[in-house]
C-alpha cells in the first residue's frame, strides 16, 4: 500500500479595506473662490450664494463616503467568515480521509484481533518497503497543502489565518506509524509494556506473509506466538519478543523487544517506546528526530492475541502459505542422525539429535528448551518409538556421569526392555509389579531432598555450579514416562510430587519427559507451567491438539506418517518433524561406547531380600537401645535406605501379629519376643502359664494362633481364659510384662484383646478385606509378600528368619492323688474305671450297690469308691461326708456336673483334651489330677 498523496486547500482571501477618505479641501474652496470672482464682476450679492454650494456639496460627499466604505468592509467580513468556515471543514475532511489512509497502511492490532473473515490486505507487505506498524495514536504532520495569499500588511484577520494553517499542518489523534526495520523496543512496567509489545507483534504477523517470514520468540509468557502460521526456522535470542525474518535468511527484518529500562534493550532496537502508567506512551528514540513524540498506545491482551494466531494460522492453512511437512522425510533411522562413536564432549546440557525437518537434522535440548517436556499422540502415533529415539541420542551424546535415566513404563512392561543395557539406566519401573512400582517413585521425593542436600554441601544453587566431578557431582536425572495418565490413574498420590518435580528440577538436574494420549486435564498446569518444551504427535482432535501445541496443526498430520510431530520451543512457532526410529541393534551399540562407565547411582535402594538372616541384616553389630528390640529390616523408599526395624516395648506397648498360614507369624513373634516365654499351645498348659503369669514381673510372654487356642478352650473356660488376658495386658506393663500375640485373624474373642494392644505387625493377609479387618490400610494389600513380610508403623518390613528360639515353661506334673487315703470317684464311664482300677489292685467299691450306712465307717486307703453322676446326684449327701477323709475325683465330667455335686462356684482348671486327666479335690483346691492304672 502507498503512502496517501498529498491535498491542497486555498486558505481563504482576507477581508479588502478602502483607502482612508479625506475632506475635499480644494473641492469645497473652488466655488468659494469662483463666486467671489462673480460678485467681483456682478457685484451682485446673488453672486456669493455660489461660495456656499462648494463646503454643503463637500460635506455631502464625504458623509456618502464614510457610510458607503463601512458597509463593505461588513460585507468582505462576512464573505471571509464563510471561506474560513469552509476551509476549516475541507481540512477536518481532508484530515480525516488523511487518517482513513494511515488507518489502512496500520490498522492497528485492535483492529486485527476484532476483525473476522476475508482479509485481502493481511500478509502484504512487500520486500523491500517499510514494514509500517502503528505505535500508538498522536499528533502527526499532515500531508496536506494549504495555499495562503501573500499578505503585504498586518490585517484584524491574522490570527484567524494562522489557527488556520495550523489546524492544517497537523493531524490529531492519527495513527502514529513507525518502521519496524529499525527493531522495536518496549521499557516500562512490565504488563502495559507487554501488552503495547503484543499489539506490535500482532500487527508483523498481520503485515508479514508467513510463506516468506519466519518467526521467533523466547518469552514463555508470549507463547502465543508459537501459534502463528509463520515458521520457526531457526533459534530464538534471548531477550526479544518476536523477531521476523525473510525465509531465505537467517537475519531478522523485524524485531520487537520488551524490558523494564531502555538500558536492558537490546542494541539493535533503534525505536523505543517508553510505556508508564500515568504518562501514557512516548517514542523516546528514533532516527528521525521529528518522529519523537507522545502517543496513547495500542493495548492487546493475551487472550485476543491468542485468538487471531489460531485464527490467522487456520486461514493460513486453508489458503496454502503454511507447508504441512510434506517435504521432510517420512522415515529416518536414528543410526542416521547420531553424532559418531568418537564425539564425546562434557556439556552442561542435554541436547540430542533424533529428528528432522525440510531443513535437516533438529536439535532438541531439555536443559535449554525445557527443563520438562511433555509429549502427546494418539495410539499408533509412534509415542514410544519417540522416547525411546530420544533416550538413545542422549546416551550417545552423553556419559553415565552426565545423565542418567529413570523409565517409568505404565503400558505393559516391555516398551524400555532395550534400554536396560543402557549404563545410562538405574532402572525401569513398569505396571507389572505395583508394590516395586510404588516403592521406587516413592524413593522419587528422597531423590530431591538428596540433591537438596549435595548442593548446600557443595554451597551452590544450581547444579551448573557443581564441580563436574568428585563426591560433590551430580549426573543430571531424565525420568522418563510412558503413558503418565495409566500411572497417575494407579498412583493418584503422585500429582504433588511431580509438580515439586516441575518447579524445581531446573536447578537440582532432574527433567520430566512425560507421555500420554490427552495431556490435556492429566499433567496438571503446575507441570505444565514448566514445560516449556512441548511434542505433539498427532492426535484425534484439535481441541487436544491447541491444548499442547496451542495450534489444531498436532490434528491435521496425516494418520499414516508414524513418528511425524510438532515441536514447540518454550512457546514458540511449532515445528513439524519426524523422528527418528532406533534399529534392533542401536541401544546394544550405544551402550558399548561406554562398557568402561562407572555404574551410576541408583536413586533408591534394593527391595527387601525375600529372606533374611540376622546377619544379612546386621542386627548383631546394631547398638539396641534400653528397651528396643530390634527384629528385621524396614523398607524407607522415602528415605533411599533399609532402616532397623525395632519394637520398643515402652511406646509401642504390646504387639499383635497378623497373618495368614505360611506367613511367618511364628517366626515374627518369636523375632520379637526374643528368648520370651512362649504360652503352650494346648489349653491345659495355656491356662496354667496365663494364671502363673498374673504373679510374675519382667517378663515377654509370646502367645502364638491365639485365635485358634481360644477357639479350642471349652465353652466355661474361653471367657475365663479372655479376662485373664484382659487382666494381664491392662495389668501386666505396670510390672514389667509385655506380651506378643499371633492370629491370623482378628476373630470376635480376639477383638476385646486387640483394644489393649497398640503395635501392630501385618503380614500377608488372603484378601484386601482382611487387611481392613485387621486395622490396616486396603492399599497395603500385597498377596505376593514372602514369609516374614508385612508392615510395622507403615512402613514395608522383612523379620529375620533365625530369631532366637523362644523359651517354653517348666513342664506342669499333673498331681497323683493320695494312696493313703480312700478315693471316690465321679465317672461318666464309671464301670470302664472300676474295671482298671480293679485290674491295677485296687478295691473298687461300685456306689449302685452299696448299702447306705454299711460301709461308711469300714472304708480306708486302697479302696476307691466309683459311681456316675447319676448315683452321686442320688446320695447327695455322701461327697460332703467322704471330702475330710477321701481323695474326690471327677472325670470326664462337665463343669456343670462339678458344681451341682460340689455345690461351688469355683472353676475347676481345663482337662487336656484326649487324655485321662481328672479334677481332683484336695485340701480345699481344684487340680489336674490323672489317676494309676488308667491309660488312654
Amino acid at each position: 500500500m502507498l503512502s496517501p498523496e498529498p491535498q491542497r486547500i486555498t486558505a481563504p482571501r482576507p477581508p479588502g479595506s478602502s483607502p482612508p477618505f479625506r475632506f475635499p479641501l480644494i473641492a469645497s474652496l473652488a466655488p468659494l473662490v469662483a463666486a467671489l470672482v462673480l460678485w467681483f464682476i456682478t457685484s451682485s450679492p446673488f453672486a456669493l450664494l455660489f461660495a456656499v454650494l462648494g463646503p454643503v456639496t463637500a460635506l455631502a460627499s464625504f458623509a456618502d463616503s464614510k457610510f458607503g466604505s463601512r458597509t463593505s468592509l461588513k460585507r468582505e467580513r462576512a464573505r471571509f467568515a464563510r471561506d474560513a468556515t469552509a476551509t476549516v471543514a475541507a481540512i477536518r475532511a481532508a484530515h480525516t480521509a488523511e487518517v482513513s489512509d494511515l488507518a489502512e497502511i496500520g490498522p492497528g492490532a485492535e483492529a486485527i484481533t476484532s476483525s473476522h473473515g476475508a482479509d485481502p490486505d493481511r500478509w502484504m507487505a512487500g520486500a523491500a518497503s517499510p514494514i509500517l506498524v502503528r505505535a500508538g495514536l498522536g499528533s502527526v504532520p499532515s500531508t496536506l497543502r494549504l495555499d495562503s495569499p501573500t499578505r503585504v500588511a498586518p490585517t484584524a484577520v491574522d490570527s484567524d489565518l494562522d489557527e488556520i494553517e495550523s489546524l492544517a499542518s497537523v493531524l490529531k489523534d492519527a495513527p502514529v506509524l513507525v518502521d519496524a526495520r529499525y527493531g522495536i523496543g518496549v521499557c516500562g512496567s512490565r504488563v502495559l509494556a507487554l501488552a503495547v509489545a503484543r499489539a506490535i507483534v500482532v500487527q508483523l504477523a498481520w503485515a508479514l506473509s508467513p510463506a516468506d517470514y519466519w518467526v521467533a520468540a523466547t518469552d514463555r509468557a508470549e507463547s502465543w506466538v508459537g501459534t502463528l502460521p509463520h515458521r520457526a526456522l531457526r533459534e530464538p535470542r534471548q531477550g526479544y519478543l518476536a523477531e521476523f525474518g525473510m525465509a531465505a535468511e537467517d537475519r531478522a527484518t523485524a524485531l520487537v523487544a520488551m524490558a523494564r529500562q531502555e538500558s536492558e534493550l537490546p542494541g539493535d532496537c533503534r525505536i523505543v517506546i517508553r510505556v508508564g502508567y500515568d504518562t501514557g506512551a512516548e517514542i523516546i528514540r528514533h532516527p528521525d528526530r521529528s518522529q519523537r513524540r507522545v502517543v496513547s498506545p495500542g493495548l492487546v491482551s493475551r487472550e485476543s492475541a491468542i485468538a487471531w494466531a489460531t485464527r490467522a494460522a487456520r486461514e493460513a492453512t486453508r489458503d496454502g502459505l503454511v507447508s504441512l511437512g510434506l517435504d521432510i522425510p517420512t522415515l529416518v533411522p536414528l543410526a542416521s542422525v547420531l553424532p559418531s562413536p568418537a564425539h564425546y564432549e562434557r556439556s552442561t546440557t542435554l541436547a540430542a539429535d533424533f529428528s528432522v525437518d525440510a531443513a535437516g537434522p533438529v536439535t532438541i535440548d531439555l536443559v535449554v528448551h525445557g527443563p520438562h517436556a511433555v509429549v502427546g499422540g494418539t495410539t499408533g502415533s509412534g509415542k514410544s518409538e519417540l522416547l525411546i529415539s530420544w533416550v538413545l541420542a542422549l546416551a550417545a551424546r552423553h556419559a553415565p556421569a552426565d545423565v542418567n535415566f529413570l523409565l517409568l513404563d505404565f503400558k505393559g512392561g516391555s516398551a524400555f526392555e532395550s534400554l536396560a543395557s543402557l549404563p545410562h539406566s538405574v532402572g525401569i519401573i513398569t505396571d507389572l509389579d505395583a508394590a516395586e512400582a510404588a516403592r521406587a517413585l516413592a524413593s522419587l521425593g528422597a531423590e530431591l531432598k538428596y540433591r537438596e542436600r549435595v548442593l548446600a554441601r557443595a554451597g551452590a544453587r544450581d547444579i551448573l555450579d557443581l564441580p563436574p566431578e568428585g563426591p560433590l557431582s551430580l549426573p543430571r536425572l531424565v525420568i522418563v514416562a510412558d503413558e503418565f495418565a495409566a500411572m497417575l490413574g494407579e498412583h493418584p498420590d503422585l500429582h504433588p510430587l511431580f509438580t515439586d518435580i516441575a518447579s524445581r528440577g531446573r536447578s537440582l538436574g532432574v527433567h520430566l519427559i512425560l507421555s500420554t494420549q490427552r495431556p490435556a486435564g492429566i499433567v496438571r498446569d503446575g507441570v505444565l507451567a514448566n514445560a516449556d518444551l512441548r511434542i505433539s504427535l498427532r492426535v484425534n482432535n484439535a481441541a487436544d491438539s491447541s491444548a499442547v501445541m496451542g495450534t489444531t496443526a498436532a490434528a491435521e498430520l496425516p494418520a499414516g506418517a508414524v513418528g511425524r510431530g510438532l515441536v514447540g520451543f518454550a512457546g514458540g512457532r511449532p515445528r513439524t518433524v519426524q523422528f527418528a526410529m532406533a534399529g534392533p541393534g542401536d541401544a546394544s551399540d550405544i551402550a558399548m561406547r561406554w562398557k568402561h562407565a562407572t555404574a551410576p547411582r541408583r536413586p533408591w535402594c534394593d527391595p527387601l531380600p525375600e529372606s533374611l538372616s540376622r546377619r544379612d541384616a546386621g542386627l548383631g553389630a546394631h547398638s539396641i537401645g534400653a528397651g528396643r528390640v530390634p527384629f528385621g529390616l524396614s523398607d524407607l523408599p522415602h528415605e533411599q535406605r533399609h532402616g532397623i526395624a525395632e519394637w520398643d516395648a515402652r511406646l509401642d506397648g504390646h504387639v499383635l501379629v497378623l497373618g495368614v498360614a505360611r506367613s511367618g507369624k511364628s517366626t515374627a513373634l518369636a523375632a520379637l519376643a526374643q528368648g520370651g516365654l512362649l504360652v503352650p499351645a494346648d489349653v491345659a498348659g495355656a491356662w496354667d502359664v496365663i494364671a502363673a503369669l498374673e504373679q510374675s514381673r519382667d517378663e515377654v510372654v509370646a502367645i502364638d494362633d491365639l485365635d485358634s487356642l481360644l477357639a479350642r478352650f471349652p465353652a466355661e473356660h474361653k471367657d475365663a481364659a479372655i479376662e485373664r488376658l484382659l487382666r494381664l495386658l491392662r495389668d501386666g506393663p505396670a510390672r514389667g510384662v509385655v506380651v506378643v500375640l499371633a492370629a491370623q485373624r482378628l476373630t470376635a474373642d480376639i477383638h476385646p484383646l486387640a483394644a489393649l494392644v497398640t503395635g501392630r505387625l501385618i503380614l500377608r493377609h488372603a484378601s484386601k478385606s482382611d487387611i481392613v479387618l485387621a486395622g490396616a490400610d486396603g492399599a497395603r494389600f500385597d498377596a505376593t509378600l514372602p514369609p516374614g513380610g508385612g508392615f510395622w508403623h507403615g512402613a514395608r518390613v522383612q523379620v529375620v528368619c533365625d530369631p532366637d528360639p523362644l523359651r517354653s515353661p517348666d513342664a506342669h506334673h499333673l498331681v497323683r492323688p493320695s494312696t493313703d487315703r480312700p478315693w471316690a470317684i465321679v465317672s461318666s464311664r464309671a464301670s470302664i474305671v472300676g474295671r482298671r482300677l480293679s485290674a491295677a489292685g485296687f478295691e473298687v467299691l461300685h456306689l449302685a450297690s452299696l448299702v447306705p450306712g454299711e460301709w461308711e465307717l469300714t472304708i480306708g486307703p486302697g479302696q476307691v469308691i466309683v459311681g456316675d453322676t447319676d448315683e452321686w446326684q442320688s446320695r447327695w449327701g455322701l461327697l460332703p461326708t467322704l471330702r475330710p477323709v477321701a481323695e474326690i475325683m471327677f472325670d470326664r465330667c462337665t463343669v456343670a456336673d462339678y458344681r451341682a455335686l460340689t455345690r461351688s462356684r469355683e472353676l475347676p482348671p481345663p482337662l487336656s483334651a484326649g487324655a485321662n486327666d481328672v479334677w481332683l479335690e484336695s485340701e480345699h483346691r481344684v487340680r489336674r489330677a490323672t489317676i494309676p492304672g488308667m491309660s488312654v
